[in-house]
């Protein structure tokens, strides 16, 4: 054990120490702040657009200031009332507030023909408006015939200003119809009112049913979001692991520093202390980004009205032995297999050259289970689902997110159990992959022979 923790802290501090891990640690929570920052701003410093309609009277301009007005408080109204919880007084004053940053607003045309408009339109010539001088965004002009209206603008890439006028011109098209049938302009939406609602209900034993009721909560929905993390967490921490393990093998290897470790140690103590010493490195930035995310969920409790209520639920399905274990066998079996098998390869090469000429099929290795782990977030009941969960390379992710659906227990431990025998299978091949490129020179072009005599000769 000594001399597993003497390569476990050579290896760990020289990891740890170096300026460009903390770099790395701190680049992740910064671009995260960086970029929401920046998408608040980008939203937040959106220039206010000029648009104007051409039309006899106001009948398309008014429908377009509508639906505007419609989307822009139903949006506001539900993200806050919905989301946060608040009293339907707040949301609509909320609504009110959107409605005030309105980033499309109408001028009258300073032009009556798209010849007139064209220099508007191109900014070479500015319209005054409650925003003071601007260029002219887009102009909607009705044709003759009353059967299109033209949208004219030089930015061909801001679509939202064209879509809200179809859906005002459709709105307007059906309150016509509705009129010219002697109907109730708004006959069409009192029917959706009255129609019968479809509440999600959750069928439950009759004591839970006592307690909890029926209705669908957060509670329910977190566990596969939470599974989802975890199982994603643990891709991340192995997809993590290759540039150490293969990186830190290579230069090792180059520099004839096995020679001189196997003096002190044994092969498996070598292997071992290395094992670990990467899985603390990852463990230790996992922690620190896991420390950023609870430290700002708490301070969006503490900030938000009602984020408290919805991150509690979270937090008590990590926390659930359900979840929890299976998820750490997982861990601990996937991180095991995939990590020796990157030591293995990584110890077959001289240069960084030929290290890459491996990172094409690892990153497919890589991305098989991300693949699986998206089909099985969005149909953890699929049959792909559950023959791939049997396949050894998929099973440590995709039975943590089978758990929250109640497999049979019986799948549970024979997957865990393939698990357990794949793990061994590969650290007995890992072991002599390892031992044939560190001492005695063996490339990655031997791989192939190396394999098949395993086959005939034995252990040792």
């Amino acid at each position: 054990m000594r001399n597993i923790y003497l390569i476990f802290r050579r290896d760990y501090l020289g990891y740890v120490k170096a300026w460009g891990f903390w770099l790395s640690l701190a680049a992740v929570p910064a671009l995260m702040l960086v970029g929401s920052l920046f998408a608040l701003f980008a939203a937040q410093s959106s220039p206010i657009r000029y648009y104007t309609v051409i039309e006899p009277g106001k009948v398309f301009a008014e429908a377009i200031d509508a639906e505007f007005a419609r989307s822009e408080a139903a949006a506001m109204a539900q993200e806050i009332a919905g989301q946060m919880q608040l009293p339907e007084g707040a949301a609509q004053n909320g609504a009110m507030q959107s409605l005030r940053e309105r980033k499309f607003i109408e001028v009258p045309p300073p032009a009556e023909d798209i010849d007139g408009l064209r220099p508007y339109l191109l900014g070479e010539r500015l319209v005054f408006g409650p925003q003071g001088d601007k260029p002219l965004f887009a102009a909607l002009i009705l044709s003759a015939d009353g059967k299109t209206l033209e949208y004219w603008s030089d930015d061909v890439s801001i679509n939202s200003l064209r879509y809200e006028a179809q859906d005002a011109v459709r709105r307007l098209a059906r309150k016509h119809a509705l009129e010219a049938a002697g109907l109730d302009p708004d006959f069409i939406q009192n029917a959706d009112d009255a129609a019968v609602d479809v509440p999600a209900r959750r069928i439950r034993t009759v004591a839970e049913q006592a307690s909890a009721g029926a209705e669908v909560t957060l509670a329910d929905k977190a566990p596969v979001y939470v599974a989802g993390a975890l199982a994603y967490f643990l891709w991340l921490m192995v997809f993590s692991i290759i540039q150490y393990l293969l990186m830190g093998t290579i230069e090792e290897r180059s520099n004839k520093i096995f020679d001189t470790l196997l003096t002190s140690v044994r092969m498996p103590e070598l292997l071992a202390g290395k094992l670990l010493a990467v899985f603390a490195v990852t463990s230790t930035m996992m922690l620190v980004w896991g420390l950023f995310t609870l430290s700002g969920s708490a301070f969006l409790a503490s900030q938000v009205p009602g984020a408290g209520d919805m991150i509690a639920p979270f937090l008590s399905t990590a926390a659930s032995p359900q979840i929890l274990l299976p998820a750490l066998v997982s861990f601990v079996l996937g991180y095991i297999m995939y990590g020796m098998i990157f030591m293995a390869l990584g110890s077959l090469c001289d240069t960084i050259q030929e290290a890459q000429t491996l990172l094409s099929p690892m990153m497919i290795l890589l991305m098989l289970p991300m693949f699986a782990i998206f089909i099985a977030f969005q149909d953890p009941g699929s049959p792909v689902v559950d023959v791939a969960t049997w396949v050894p390379v998929f099973t440590p992710f995709l039975l943590i997110l089978r758990m929250p659906h109640d497999p049979p227990m019986w799948e549970v431990a024979l997957q865990m159990g393939l698990m357990v025998v794949t793990t061994l299978a590969v650290l007995w091949v890992s072991v002599r992959v390892y031992r044939a490129g560190a001492v005695n020179g063996a490339s990655i072009g031997d791989l192939g022979k190396m394999l098949k005599g395993m086959g005939w000769k034995k252990a040792g």
